[in-house]
């Protein structure tokens, strides 16, 4: 009898039993009370509050972790009103082992306060309302008893809050060091390896235990054993029978005792063995070394050129080469340095800037800047700036040339310069083959390493145009100068316009339906003030007036974008057809999918990603693809970083990547061994055929 038939024994006795005690003189006593306090009682709409769900526990009995051990289940918290309320995961307190005969769970007596943030949605009831949850928890001592607690607190109603109570409640929580682990298989052993200066807090390194937030992993029972190395802390202990490929990425609780007796613990991320593992491509991102990433970021900034979001820019650039008189080519290598120089000054920038965020503990990735609606807002009055100039719709001059005209007008070092900085703004949506693993390796580097990667990435965006200005007879194969150019230039206007509406349908997913009505009303006053300034450009009422438009105009945005907005729960992926054949990732549902065995296809997208909307037209959300996944019963996770989301950028930074797209693939596990293969990661440019045959290979259901 293997254990986990064991432990699905044991909870269905326990459960009957309980039933059947409740049923007796069991029935109206229950043997934990609950009770609800938070930080505060008076707030607004839109509000994030701390919330402490306090466990009493009648003596002898206990209640479970979120991971029970052998047997248990973990406490649950469904908040009932306010509607609309988003609730953070639950942070638990540290637990103790509770050895029950052969088995051995975790969990709390007598007394567990669990802490959870809640975001009150931007509409509240006037007055007093009440905040309600209804908690299911398991109580055992001999027995094990279901029982359900609805709680609740007043809030708005002059009661005050709780915050020492929390604050005494968080001093039992583990300290989230931020410390990462790997975690290996060797023989009948799990081996993790805690990488860490600070071994010095492991005095008595025979004191540790370790708690995995992930059940199976571990044999509950087993003694630990743990040894501080030169790098850190090493802990064994006999594996559990569930597969480390199952759980990639999770959490751990390490407890100890200090010099002083005191019992501590300290929580970590740990990285399963082969969780980062590419099994499609032979350059993981671990076993890279720098000039390969260096290169591998080259032909991606390369190919970024030929993406729908860059070839304009590009386009643009030629045909001002072709344009250029005797006098002006030799001032053409002068606008191919003066256009890299703007390429990699901006990479620097976002580089610079995404690396600093992480270090400081963002969860975010590359294309950050595209999950902020001002700057969204601000690349598509640009844009639509540039398909007006380019349609002929107006032309700058005067003073105007030297400040920003130049950028449109595409003439001199100066607008070089700054098409170089839009051409990486438009470029940072998309993404090109080989990117992906060169960002990865790039985020886990030292500082300087890291920037090598992201020039080489920027070079090889700015390397056609620089070509073509510094080798004259390159430029031969450029079209001959004629009239053709005027009709052209205008032509370009059109991918221009087409951006800026793309730009506005990103910019609905991150926010509101008012905040996109006054990002188009802004559109139309930029088209009124330069039609005013055209036709009366020297008067000063229409000064006056092109003025107040734009103070309005900028009041209104300004007003839109610093005002709460309706949760967008899942971005893009909140407008669902009635024949949907995926659902929206979670972490915990992977987990559970993965935990059932089922083969599984994961789609990291995002709005504002132009690679992935190509990918999921062309090749995922096609018939073909749809029956597929149909007839191999493949469960399908699509995952939307729209908007910030910590719980996708986690998932990525596990597969060495930075940004989306990302396709993997976990294939069923095998009926004989009870083993499931190594996942595997798709291309980045998809075709049907490419995910067909790629799945086709692996163990999926029949």
């Amino acid at each position: 009898m293997t254990r986990l038939f064991f432990w699905v024994l044991f909870s269905v006795i326990s459960f009957q039993a309980g039933t059947i005690a409740q049923a007796g003189t069991l029935q109206a006593e229950k043997y934990v009370s609950v009770r609800l306090s938070a930080d505060k009682t008076e707030v607004k709409p839109g509000d994030t509050v701390t919330l402490a769900i306090e466990q009493n526990i009648a003596p002898g009995w206990h209640v479970y972790w979120v991971n029970p051990g052998d047997s248990g289940i973990a406490t649950t918290i469904n908040w009932k009103s306010p509607e609309g309320l988003r609730a953070d995961p639950i942070l638990w307190p540290t637990p103790h082992k509770l050895p029950y005969g052969p088995l051995t769970n975790y969990g709390y007596e007598k007394q567990a306060t669990l802490i959870q943030g809640v975001t009150l949605p931007n509409r509240l009831p006037e007055g007093a309302f009440d905040l309600m949850a209804d908690i299911d928890l398991l109580v055992c001592q001999e027995i094990c008893l279901p029982e359900s607690h609805t709680v609740s607190l007043t809030l708005n109603g002059n009661i005050p809050g709780s915050s020492v109570d929390i604050q005494k409640a968080r001093t039992h929580l583990p300290v989230d060091t931020g410390w990462e682990a790997q975690m290996r298989v060797e023989g009948d052993n799990i081996i993790v390896d805690l990488r860490t200066s600070q071994t010095d807090i492991f005095a008595k390194p025979e004191t540790i235990e370790f708690f995995p937030e992930e059940w199976g992993i571990i044999h509950n029972s087993a003694p630990v054993t743990a040894t501080r190395t030169d790098t850190g802390l090493t802990v064994v202990q006999k594996r559990g029978e569930r597969a480390l490929g199952d759980v990639p990425v999770s959490k751990a609780v390490l407890t100890y005792e200090d010099a002083q007796g005191m019992r501590k613990a300290v929580r970590v991320s740990i990285l399963s063995e082969g969780g980062g593992d590419i099994a499609t491509n032979a350059l993981s991102t671990p076993d890279l070394a720098l000039w390969q990433a260096a290169v591998l970021a080259l032909l991606g900034g390369l190919i970024l050129n030929l993406m729908p979001c860059v070839f304009p820019v590009l386009s643009i650039k030629a045909l001002s080469l072709a344009k250029l008189g005797d006098k002006e080519r030799a001032h053409a290598r002068g606008y191919g340095i003066a256009y890299t120089l703007g390429i990699l000054m901006s990479f620097a920038v976002i580089a610079g800037g995404l690396m600093a965020l992480q270090a400081a503990g963002s969860e975010i990735g590359w294309g950050f800047q595209l999950q902020n609606p001002a700057v969204i807002l601000g690349l598509t009055y640009l844009l639509f700036l540039m398909g007006l100039n380019l349609s002929g719709y107006f032309e700058f001059s005067g003073g105007w040339t030297n400040i920003g005209g130049s950028l449109v007008q595409k003439q001199g070092y100066a607008g070089s310069f700054f098409t170089g900085v839009l051409a990486t703004l438009v470029a940072t949506p998309c993404t090109a083959p080989f990117m992906g693993v060169a960002m990865g390796f790039a985020l886990t580097q030292p500082p300087l390493q890291a920037m090598t990667v992201f020039m080489a990435m920027g070079l090889g965006l700015a390397l056609p145009y620089l070509l073509l200005c510094f080798i004259p007879w390159l430029r031969k194969f450029l079209p001959r100068p004629g009239a053709w150019m005027d009709l052209f230039k205008q032509f370009l206007a059109f991918p221009m316009f087409l951006s800026s509406a793309w730009l506005v349908w990103v910019l609905a997913q991150q926010t509101d339906a008012i905040t996109v009505f006054y990002a188009l009303i802004g559109m139309v006053g930029l088209a009124l003030i330069i039609w005013l300034v055209r036709h009366w450009p020297a008067r000063i009422g229409v000064k006056i007036l092109s003025g107040a438009l734009i103070l309005a105009s900028a009041s209104f945005i300004l007003m839109t974008l610093v005002m709460p907005h309706p949760e967008k729960a899942e971005g893009a992926l909140a407008v669902t057809t009635g024949d949907q054949n995926w659902e929206s990732f979670t972490q915990s549902r992977l987990d559970q999918l993965l935990a059932q065995g089922d083969p599984v296809f994961v789609n990291m997208t995002a709005a504002w990603c132009i690679t992935c909307k190509v990918n999921d037209n062309v090749a995922i959300n096609v018939e073909s693809t749809r029956a597929f996944f149909a007839e191999k019963g493949i469960r399908y996770l699509k995952g939307d970083w729209t908007n910030q989301n910590p719980e996708i950028t986690k998932y990525l930074s596990a597969y060495g990547r930075s940004g989306v797209p990302i396709y993997v693939f976990y294939p069923a596990r095998d009926e004989n061994t009870g083993e499931r293969p190594k996942e595997i990661i798709l291309p980045q440019i998809l075709t049907p055929a490419i995910v067909t045959n790629s799945l086709s290979g692996a163990n999926v259901s029949e």
